[in-house]
């Protein structure tokens, strides 16, 4: 008698996976805060810079105060990564262009222009900060459930250091934010589980005429040791072995559910991906889907999907019982194709 499917462990319907309206609401407040956080750095530089700048008497004088320059690109809509093709005369002439151009014109308020000008600027980069907050927050979510069930386990565990890209003992406590990937055992079989990894193996048949990369994956378990991916040569032969992969999944984390169905189609557009390219190859590994916003229409597919045998599992981000249930099924428990 074959045993159940995995999802039947948490979910008795569509309706289960769908995200509540307590639930949106609570991501929003949390949403709202992270930023006001991300933000206060840049708000703290703004105002640092309006206290050194307040020392010219005119723009130009802008020009002897050795420690605002760098400010004074970034006002000038120059980026970090702009500097690095810049030569020190080029950014002389910027900065001059910048002062005749726009903070001459505006006056005695000059200094405010700066520092208006200034944060347009660093807003750029404090937006892609917020546009990562979702994926930071959902991996770090699913992280920590996974620390959670090893540890209550009493299992034994390593933890990839983004960082040195070193293996590192659970004795070591895992730096959440540092962290790429787990190593454990069950019973005698080794698994290794990473992640946002590029897979070599999913493409489509003119992506592989095309000799493409491959495509980003964001959770990917092996059947493997630890050991064998810090060898480059052993992890690109692990990479290329479609046999060795036991699981792949789609983590997204946003909670906004106007754009749910978007990251849905994304998502499921991964999944068909990663099951057509293991299929063309006589391999199929499990494939699972966590969403952090869930609306009814998009309950409704996942489950017929989970119906069809299309989809392993399925957890809702925001559920307790869903990411206990399912990060059990990865952790815990042998998973053969």
């Amino acid at each position: 008698m074959s045993a159940s499917p995995p999802y039947l462990d948490h979910l008795t319907g569509s309706h289960d996976l769908v995200t509540t309206y307590e639930v949106t609401r609570a991501g929003f407040v949390a949403a709202a805060l992270e930023k006001n956080k991300l933000a206060d750095p840049f708000v703290v530089e703004a105002r640092t810079l309006r206290v050194k700048a307040a020392r010219a008497r005119a723009p130009q004088d802008l020009l002897a105060i050795a420690d605002i320059q760098s400010a004074l690109l970034t006002a000038a809509g120059v980026s970090n990564k702009a500097l690095v093709h810049l030569r020190q005369e080029d950014y002389a002439e910027i900065i001059s262009e910048f002062i005749q151009n726009f903070l001459e014109p505006a006056g005695d308020k000059f200094v405010e222009e700066l520092v208006y000008r200034f944060l347009l600027v660093r807003g750029d980069t404090l937006g892609g900060k917020i546009r990562n907050l979702a994926g930071t927050w959902a991996q770090r979510r699913l992280i920590r459930y996974i620390i959670a069930d090893l540890s209550l386990a009493g299992r034994p565990y390593h933890w990839l250091q983004g960082v040195s890209g070193k293996w590192r003992s659970h004795i070591e406590a895992p730096v959440v934010d540092d962290l790429r990937g787990f190593s454990w055992q069950v019973r005698d079989q080794h698994r290794v589980l990473l992640f946002n990894r590029k897979i070599p193996l999913i493409k489509n048949e003119a992506e592989a005429l095309q000799g493409n990369r491959g495509k980003s994956v964001d959770l990917c378990l092996f059947d493997s040791r630890e050991e064998d991916f810090a060898d480059h040569s052993l992890a690109r032969q692990i990479y290329a072995t479609p046999e060795l992969y036991l699981a792949l999944g789609e983590l997204k984390g946003g909670i906004d559910p106007a754009g749910a169905d978007e990251h849905w189609k994304t998502g499921f557009s991964a999944l068909r991906r990663i099951r057509g390219s293991f299929s063309r190859m006589n391999c199929t590994p499990h494939v699972f889907f966590i969403g952090g916003a869930i609306e009814e229409s998009m309950a409704d597919e996942i489950w017929g999907l989970l119906q069809s045998g299309e989809l392993t599992n399925a957890a809702n981000l925001n559920d307790e019982a869903h990411m206990v249930s399912l990060t059990r099924w990865l952790c815990m428990q042998p998973v053969t194709q």
